[in-house]
């Protein structure tokens, strides 16, 4: 026998994006929010078939925009028409792909355990609401990523943009904007990553976003399994046994 990595045909995976105000900005040209949809529909593209993929995004609320399906042109075009909005609800994102999990797990025939699920979290910067530093907040994400681990449900963050990025936010009174620095927050997606059981990843392109997306793929596409590898041996034991059968007429003109 031997180890061998084959196609997982159940699981659920849920996309949650971030599509703050922040995505606009344009460190990651065209900008983070364009950059993030290429990068994104790939990945629904190149995910294991049987997989389910949902898609929730999150700004100062979350909302599923797909629930999970292996219909990979309904999550596509949700991709497709994500809009922004304001403030960053990290933790709302989080509980809102668990709640999906769970609703897909309870219409499952009784007899039948849930899939293994996983959360991949992308977003470029800070909690808002509430408040980052709020850590108690039951809609905190931290707190939403602890609710993750307990139900085996791990969440792989994403931390996309750079340091340098900024946007332009209009005046409350719409006569005027100001330019405000957008950096991303390792720290906190991290910290998620980490309190939830997931991996933490960097991404400031579109090429290391793509490669990001690949590895995860990979990781949670397919599984190890234990299967019979004994047909090259026995191919060639063949060999070797018809090999001193002509050996055995040509020297000793008999067989042996």
């Amino acid at each position: 026998t031997a180890a061998k990595k084959v196609p997982r045909n159940r699981a659920t995976v849920i996309l949650v994006i971030d599509v703050s105000l922040s995505m606009e900005a344009t460190d990651v040209p065209p900008s983070r929010i364009q950059v993030a949809k290429k990068a994104a529909k790939e990945f629904a593209d190149n995910l294991t078939p049987g997989i389910n993929l949902g898609l929730v995004t999150f700004a100062g609320t979350a909302s599923v925009q797909v629930s999970p399906t292996t219909n990979r042109e309904a999550v596509k075009a949700a991709i497709d028409t994500m809009k922004l909005a304001e403030r960053t609800a990290t933790g709302e994102g989080i509980l809102t792909a668990l709640q999906s999990i769970d609703t897909l797990a309870s219409v499952l025939p009784g007899a039948e355990k849930p899939p293994p699920a996983q959360v991949v979290l992308m977003s470029d910067g800070k909690q808002t609401v509430p408040d980052d530093k709020d850590v108690e907040n039951p809609r905190h994400g931290f707190t939403a990523a602890r609710l993750a681990k307990e139900k085996g449900i791990p969440v792989s963050t994403i931390s996309f943009g750079t340091t340098w990025g900024t946007v332009e936010i209009p005046d409350q009174d719409g006569k005027g904007s100001q330019r405000v620095r957008v950096p991303v927050d390792d720290d906190s997606l991290r910290e998620i990553a980490k309190l939830s059981g997931g991996e933490f990843f960097t991404a400031s392109t579109l090429e290391e976003l793509k490669n990001v997306y690949a590895h995860l793929e990979e990781q949670i596409g397919f599984e190890t399994t234990v299967a019979d590898a004994s047909r090259p041996w026995l191919l060639l034991g063949l060999v070797v046994t018809a090999a001193g059968l002509v050996a055995a007429l040509l020297y000793r003109q008999r067989l042996p």
